[in-house]
């Protein structure tokens, strides 16, 4: 086990204190208007010492877009820990991902809508990936998913996946208001699709 020094552990804190005021200034006036200035005064800070912590201000911000992707692969697990069948494990994921859209759809924004970034999206989205990946194995093992020629494993994935994905999508930007009904239509789409490769 690593074992840090309190000066290791003031500057991991720091460094996510400084994510964390960046991403609620990001919520509260958009990307645009995250002022590293502005940041630094929130933190009691000087603009310059935020730079021992970050190269540059798209340093910055593909920090607060890992964190965001952290956030969502942890509400997803934490919705499938006590799932009893794959079935179950990928409704309650997949609810779980568009929920997290609908609830931060700025967060969700940084994540999906921006231009892939090496710091924040190979290892955030690969984690996601292996995760949905590992249920769809678990439930082919157990007999309760079918694959078909041609729809393997990793095609399912995908389809749960993209249709996630375009779920969360359209509700953390032109539904939003009509939240309440994606919920209810979300479910309903996401059993359909399940139904259609599994037992």
């Amino acid at each position: 086990m690593t074992e840090f020094t309190p000066q290791q552990r003031r500057k991991a804190q720091t460094h996510q204190q400084i994510i964390e005021e960046a991403l609620q200034l990001i919520v509260a006036h958009g990307l645009r208007g995250l002022s590293i200035r502005e940041l630094a005064d929130a933190l009691d800070y000087t603009p310059g010492a935020l730079y021992r912590y970050f190269d540059s201000k798209d340093d910055l911000i593909d920090a607060v877009r890992a964190a965001c992707f952290q956030r969502l692969n942890a509400a997803i697990a934490a919705e499938i820990e006590d799932a009893e069948s794959a079935a179950e494990m990928l409704l309650q994921g997949g609810l779980a991902y568009i929920e997290y859209a609908a609830l931060h759809p700025v967060e969700y924004q940084l994540m999906f809508h921006l231009e892939p970034s090496p710091a924040a999206h190979p290892d955030q989205r690969e984690q996601s990936m292996q995760m949905l990946l590992h249920i769809v194995r678990l439930g082919i093992a157990q007999g309760e998913i079918t694959p078909t020629e041609g729809y393997h494993a990793e095609a399912i994935t995908y389809h749960c996946w993209i249709t996630v994905h375009g779920i969360a999508s359209l509700q953390s930007s032109v539904l939003q208001d009509e939240k309440e009904k994606v919920k209810k239509i979300s479910r309903m789409i996401l059993e359909k699709v399940i139904a259609g490769f599994t037992r």
